[in-house]
């Protein structure tokens, strides 16, 4: 379902003007209008989804091969060195509208695009409080608001079976 007000899901609609290279029934990829680069795009599911993990498992899948495919054929097509795949979700991330996107920036040798972070140096107890209190915080179990129930056997893991890629578009 599309967001009315979510420039994106317009996009998407053909209620605004963009410079698309892929329209299919679930996804847009199209020309950033504020590229870092030259041949920077974004890719965008056509359902209004602030994030990703709002999305159904096919659809993010797709996404990311279509992102992935479209960065190699500007590896291919433009001349690039590589690609910047970003994802920001949430406005503390840079996050400037609420749908999810990956943008594909293709990289050239001196393109003045800086995608960085300071260094945070730390000694070798820093390092090991720091990782304990972070491990620790992501593997905990979050609360629960019922009662405990009998425990129940665990059914054993399944593996991670990865989908097949979708076809290049290109």
């Amino acid at each position: 379902m599309a967001d009315e007000q979510c420039l994106f899901c317009m996009i998407a609609q053909n209620k605004i003007q963009s410079a698309k290279v892929l329209d299919d029934e679930s996804c847009v990829a199209f020309l950033d209008i504020k590229p870092a680069s030259k041949g920077h795009m974004q890719i965008i599911p056509k359902a209004h989804a602030p994030i990703f993990l709002d999305l159904d498992e096919p659809t993010r899948f797709k996404i990311f091969n279509i992102a992935l495919n479209i960065g190699q054929t500007l590896i291919k097509k433009l001349g690039a060195t590589g690609v910047s795949y970003i994802i920001n979700e949430g406005v503390g991330a840079g996050q400037r509208v609420a749908h999810a996107s990956i943008h594909a920036i293709p990289r050239y040798d001196k393109d003045e695009v800086s995608i960085s972070w300071p260094d945070k140096q730390m000694n070798q107890e820093e390092f090991i409080a720091y990782r304990d209190e972070v491990i620790s915080k992501v593997t905990a179990k979050a609360p629960s608001a019922e009662k405990p129930k009998e425990e129940k056997k665990e059914k054993p893991k399944e593996d991670i079976k990865l989908k097949p890629r979708v076809p290049r578009y290109w």
